[in-house]
């Protein structure tokens, strides 16, 4: 009789195991890069992005909008849009997040222009272009960010979002 419930035990435990491995493979093939981002900032975990700048930046994700991740790197925190993302790495030995999860309604716009009344001092990538832009955040629109440009005299840039590589929102100014 033990002999039997010990069996049927194996045999529970077997199919439990192969039941989880079922459920977590249908939960990866439905993943998303926005809803990874979110299991990652739920976890609070450090995670490396490489942009397709071939930029790497090292941080915890903050936020995550339907469209971009805000990513916590110290002082300054750094937005990067989804499409500008190479890569998400993440330290090894942990749970692989599931990233099932239905996309966040608030887009990158809606985080940006919430700063901008701030007029924060920022650092911008642009698409195409090696060099950083600095300046202050002045406005951002629904496809379109305004920057006043620092210089002699100080120029104004308008960026359409769809061209930013990454925006950071420098804490010493």
């Amino acid at each position: 009789m033990a002999r039997l419930i010990a069996e049927q035990r194996a045999k529970d435990a077997a199919k439990a195991r192969i039941r989880e491995r079922a459920l977590r493979a249908s939960a990866t093939t439905d993943a998303t890069l926005a809803g990874i981002v979110v299991d990652l900032a739920e976890r609070a975990e450090t995670v490396s992005v490489r942009t397709t700048a071939g930029r790497s930046l090292t941080g915890r994700v903050l936020a995550v909008a339907r469209d971009a991740i805000a990513l916590d790197a110290g002082a300054d925190t750094t937005y990067v849009p989804l499409v500008a993302i190479a890569a998400v790495r993440t330290a090894a030995g942990r749970v692989e997040p599931s990233g099932s999860r239905p996309l966040p309604a608030v887009s990158l716009a809606a985080l940006l222009a919430d700063l901008a009344p701030e007029r924060p001092t920022v650092r911008v990538a642009v698409a195409g272009d090696p060099t950083f832009w600095r300046g202050e955040l002045r406005a951002v629109g629904a496809d379109t960010l305004t920057l006043r440009l620092a210089g002699d005299p100080p120029t104004t840039a308008y960026v359409p979002l769809d061209q930013l590589s990454e925006l950071t929102v420098l804490a010493s100014g």
